[in-house]
């Protein structure tokens, strides 16, 4: 690193100009909060890392960029608790927060246990963890906690698989779908009701009306012959 990148232009002239120039000796090569894009992403947690590249530069004394480095491997945060998690990985093309550790922590990766640190360097890039989620583009399928709704919205399946399911819903549930499958069998505690935009009998309507039905059958005769008999007189 060149020394003279920071250096004042008046660095001899007054204490407080000199004190800076020291301060910012001592804060070169220290590292702590940056914005990064996704290079590539490898594993499965808790070994899940990214390689990232800085997008904020730095410039020489001609004010000319000095490109930047990919960094590899870094662990990248999670929301869990427990084996609780919202599983949401990054992908190449990312654009996120790296946030720095301010000692070695290749130990702590390694052993996931308290440890010492694995070398004597401090607020290095090799120790960031990438926490991501700023300046992407428009999501297709989210979860959004709007005033007075959750709302989820995806362009492709959604998938629940759990031991059981419960809905509380005081005031119903609405499903528009063309065809709605079930693979095992229904039990409702109240009437059901087919075809509700044409007529408002529930089964239980049609199926006592069936059960109690009569009608009179006329020309009844003897030996094999068979009759038709007339309408119900419960009609539904």
């Amino acid at each position: 690193m060149d020394d003279n990148l920071f250096t004042p232009t008046s660095a001899q002239v007054s204490e407080s100009e000199s004190l800076e120039y020291i301060f910012e000796m001592l804060m070169s090569g220290r590292f702590f909060i940056e914005i990064a894009k996704v290079q590539a992403v490898r594993g499965e947690a808790p070994n899940l890392v990214v390689d990232v590249l800085p997008l904020l530069s730095r410039t020489d004394r001609s004010g000319a960029m000095i490109a930047n480095s990919t960094l590899y491997e870094l662990p990248v945060f999670r929301l869990q608790r427990g084996n609780s998690a919202i599983v949401m990985n990054p992908v190449v093309g990312d654009i996120g927060l790296i946030g720095v550790c301010d000692r070695d922590t290749s130990l702590i990766r390694a052993n996931l246990k308290e440890s010492v640190p694995g070398s004597k360097r401090k607020h290095s890039k090799s120790d960031a963890i990438y926490f991501g989620g700023i300046l992407n583009q428009i999501p297709t399928q989210f979860i959004e906690f709007a005033d007075g709704a959750i709302n989820i919205t995806s362009p492709n399946p959604v998938n629940i698989t759990c031991t059981k399911a419960s809905v509380t819903a005081p005031d119903g549930v609405e499903m528009t779908t063309p065809l709605l499958k079930v693979s095992g069998s229904i039990q409702a505690g109240g009437n059901i009701t087919d075809n509700s935009g044409t007529q408002s009998a529930s089964l239980k309507t049609l199926r006592d009306n069936y059960d109690a039905h009569k009608h009179p059958v006329p020309g009844v005769q003897t030996g094999g012959s068979t009759v038709t008999s007339n309408t119900t007189d419960k009609p539904v």
